[in-house]
């Protein structure tokens, strides 16, 4: 078998664009796909950090992608800008762009995304989105907007220990309403806009196929269960595909490291290989 090549950083942000440092992505490509036209298999990681936390950046999701992928499987891991220097949307936005640098560079065949904490709210806001333009052009009878295509890619979420109602974590957790409104803005009907929970799920449900895998260790000393199963009752009515996995993780970003989540994330890849 050949050996994976080394992993590689790069800017996802076109040259005509001014770069950023923290708009960066670093790639572990399989073996097989290099110098290959054939799309194949990608994991995406997206760091936590509460949206502003420098410390915590695309290196959380090295260990997990450098343990767990299989021989074929592609992986990246993403770094976007935190704030106060933006505030939402543009951490989604640049997780967005970079998928889609991604996309148009290796033509991914199927997605897994896996995001911690913030990364996870990201994650499903994405996918909402992607999702929304895919629903939009059934309804309109256009033909599906590049976006959308991607979206149909994304086979599954892998959400670890995330935050998905805003004003619930800051109902449950005073003291975090700093960088919630550092990130969302001080308007709390803006954040339960930009809120998971509060998605149109069952609409959503008519342009999307991915499985949502909601994972949250029982150890978690920065967040309860509370977020995890506010998400759970709303995909639950939408009758969208979902699974809980209450895991022994260890601390809230142990748990990226934990062997308890590798298990999760090696099942995914299983479960996408054998749906093709």
């Amino acid at each position: 078998m050949a050996l994976r090549p080394d992993p590689v950083s790069v800017s996802y942000i076109a040259d005509a664009e001014p770069e950023h440092s923290q708009q960066s992505i670093t790639i572990f490509e399989s073996a097989e796909s290099r110098g290959s036209s054939t799309p194949g298999p990608w994991v995406i990681y997206i760091h936590g950090g509460a949206w502003r936390d420098p410390t915590e950046d695309k290196r959380m999701g090295y260990p997990l992608l450098a343990r767990t992928l299989p021989g074929g499987w592609s992986g990246a891991s993403i770094d976007y800008r935190l704030s106060p220097a933006v505030q939402h949307p543009t951490h989604m936005n640049d997780v967005l762009q970079a998928l889609r640098y991604l996309n148009s560079k290796y033509s991914m065949e199927s997605i897994v995304l896996v995001g911690h904490s913030a990364g996870a709210c990201i994650a499903l806001q994405i996918l909402a989105e992607l999702t929304a333009l895919t629903v939009a052009s059934k309804e309109l009878g256009s033909e599906r907007l590049e976006d959308g295509y991607l979206g149909d890619k994304i086979k599954a979420v892998v959400a670890v220990e995330g935050i998905y109602d805003l004003k619930g974590l800051v109902e449950e957790y005073p003291d975090y309403r700093s960088f919630v409104a550092m990130a969302f803005g001080d308007d709390e009907l803006e954040w339960s806009d930009a809120s998971p929970s509060s998605f149109n799920w069952p609409q959503l449900k008519e342009g999307s196929n991915s499985k949502i895998i909601l994972v949250q260790s029982s150890q978690d000393e920065l967040l309860s269960t509370r977020q995890t199963m506010t998400m759970k009752q709303a995909l639950d009515p939408a009758q969208w595909s979902n699974e809980l996995k209450i895991v022994d993780g260890g601390s809230h970003n142990g748990t990226v490291t934990s062997d308890a989540l590798y298990e999760v994330v090696k099942e995914v890849y299983s479960v996408v290989e054998n749906a093709h």
